[in-house]
């Protein structure tokens, strides 16, 4: 007992610490990689409740990479729920491709047709207003579930397929509430079951509707909204339940109350962030107004539907989740079939072809070395100049202002406003955040924006862009040198951090500011022959 408290202490320490310390992810592996898997399952599922979701994802990420090769079962369960909340975490961000790509591996690692990995991707499906498959998913996902008496799961699928507002075409009245009735025949309640109040209020609600009684239904649905606090995303089960109340008050022909609690779905899908339930509701407002004759606002929330809907199914994130479909079908056989290409190329070969080749071979790596060698003195000396300016690099130098200005800024205001640009320029957190623009170091400046673009362009000789660039690649080459901290992340992995929109534009502007190409530098950094060689040299001159 005395074990456990322990250990439940030591987890409320660290999300506290892991919220303090804003989530330095090279300190949170240099701290957790060693810890013991269960430990670190129940420190990442605490990190997701209180929605630490940097730490989540740091933990998931080292539970599942350690797990996943592991021929135990305990060590898969543990992989399974590191993808299964990795892809949670980045669904509720936004980044469908990676959710879709850990729920589709959660799903494989399970193997199993009622895995919790099957339903999200549903969720997935959904999203991008493929409800034909979603359904199919669930439904697949209900009929494993209950052939294994996994009554949360079947719960969880039911309540999905309610709340997913499926098109009669592949889900006739009938198939619903054939679904309604399975599960009140084949799932019973239970106290581990925390989806199945909510579920069925639903299903009666959803059955009352079909049966054309809406004023029961919107008893049952008022009944489910205090039961949606026990799941995961509550403010998405009270906007579904919100639209159907509403969608029966409109059977009804109660206009105010349809009103109302359409209304309130919207609101509560606009603030949470929620944009393809925000469609659906968009869609019901149009239809309410054109109902009512209010024409305006039929044709405003039309537009709005119509607007939302392009926005989000974008072809190219939908691209990705059908790329990651191909890629996980064609993958487990591409590798044995090119090395039986590799195998039938190389018996047909004759003796003389392949010393031919050789030959020709020979000759090319020559060359090519000669010119790798003319590249790597290239590349060695432009890495030691940006080391050598680094070193010079101490704040923000000024330039030489023109005298002859015909609206000077008073010296004190000028004075401030450079003194707060260095400060900004030395805080890593705050100019390398995600879409830092001159308005926002204007705000943090405490001034307006012509004075200090100004201050910019006379006193530091430089546009904002060149300014911020600057300072962002400044700090990646300090972390592509700092090897013990950094070394281990991908070029993917530091720019995350830097603001940058896109490893091609971080790219394009490394290469612009110190001549060489990011994986370079990396690469030069992390050569410790070649970097105990200039720290040899440099003694060698101090001597």
């Amino acid at each position: 007992m005395s074990r456990n408290i322990s250990v439940i202490l030591s987890i409320l320490i660290a999300c506290v610490s892991l919220q303090a310390e804003n989530t330095d992810f090279d300190a949170l592996y240099s701290r957790y990689k060693d810890t013991e898997s269960s430990s670190l399952q129940r420190l990442g599922r605490a990190c997701l409740e209180r929605q630490h979701t940097d730490s989540a994802i740091a933990i998931f990420t080292i539970l599942a990479k350690r797990c996943e090769g592991s021929p135990h079962t305990s060590d898969r369960k543990y992989a399974i729920e590191a993808r299964l909340g990795l892809g949670v975490i980045h669904f509720i961000n936004a980044n469908y491709a990676a959710a879709y790509s850990n729920f589709l591996t959660a799903s494989e690692l399970e193997g199993k047709p009622d895995s919790p990995g099957h339903m999200n991707l549903a969720a997935i499906y959904l999203y991008f207003g493929d409800r034909n498959r979603a359904y199919r998913c669930l439904k697949n996902v209900l009929d494993a579930s209950i052939a294994s008496g996994n009554h949360y799961m079947a719960s969880t699928a039911v309540l999905n397929i309610l709340s997913a507002d499926i098109d009669s075409t592949f889900a006739p009245r009938d198939s619903i509430a054939s679904i309604i009735d399975t599960f009140r025949r084949k799932v019973p309640y239970t106290s581990d079951n925390l989806m199945w109040p909510l579920t069925d209020h639903m299903a009666t609600a959803k059955r009352y509707s079909l049966d054309g009684q809406p004023l029961k239904a919107i008893e049952e649905l008022r009944k489910a909204v205090p039961k949606a606090s026990a799941t995961l995303q509550p403010k998405r089960n009270h906007f579904t339940i919100f639209i159907a109340i509403g969608r029966n008050f409109f059977k009804i022909g109660q206009m105010d109350s349809t009103e109302y609690y359409i209304r309130k779905a919207v609101d509560i899908a606009s603030e949470y962030g929620y944009q393809e339930l925000l469609i659906s509701g968009y869609a019901d407002l149009s239809k309410f107004y054109e109902a009512t004759g209010r024409k305006q606002l039929a044709d405003q929330y039309k537009y709005k539907h119509l607007e939302l809907h392009d926005s989000i199914f974008n072809p190219r994130e939908l691209g990705h989740i059908h790329d990651l479909e191909l890629f996980h079908e064609a993958d487990k056989f591409e590798k044995r079939i090119n090395m039986l290409k590799l195998e039938e190329k190389m018996r047909v070969r004759l003796l003389v072809v392949v010393s031919i080749a050789a030959l020709l071979m020979l000759v090319l790596l020559t060359l090519l070395y000669r010119q790798n060698r003319k590249l790597q003195s290239k590349n060695k000396s432009l890495f030691d100049k940006n080391i050598e300016m680094m070193k010079a690099e101490k704040t923000v130098c000024p330039a030489t202002r023109n005298t002859h200005d015909p609206s000077p800024i008073a010296d004190e205001t000028r004075r401030s406003i450079m003194q707060k640009i260095n400060e900004a320029m030395a805080d890593e957190s705050l100019f390398c955040r995600d879409g830092f623009s001159l308005q926002d170091l204007v705000e943090f400046c405490g001034s307006n924006q012509k004075y200090v673009s100004r201050v910019l362009n006379e006193d530091f000789g430089k546009s904002f862009n060149q300014l911020l660039n600057e300072h962002r690649i400044s700090v990646a080459k300090q972390r592509f040198l700092d090897t013990d901290n950094y070394g281990h992340l991908t070029i993917e992995a530091i720019v995350r951090e830097l603001g940058f929109k896109s490893r091609s534009t971080f790219s394009k502007t490394f290469k612009k500011i110190t001549g060489l190409s990011p994986s370079e530098f990396q690469r030069l950094a992390t050569d410790k022959d070649y970097r105990d060689t200039q720290e040899q040299e440099s003694h060698q001159d101090l001597e």
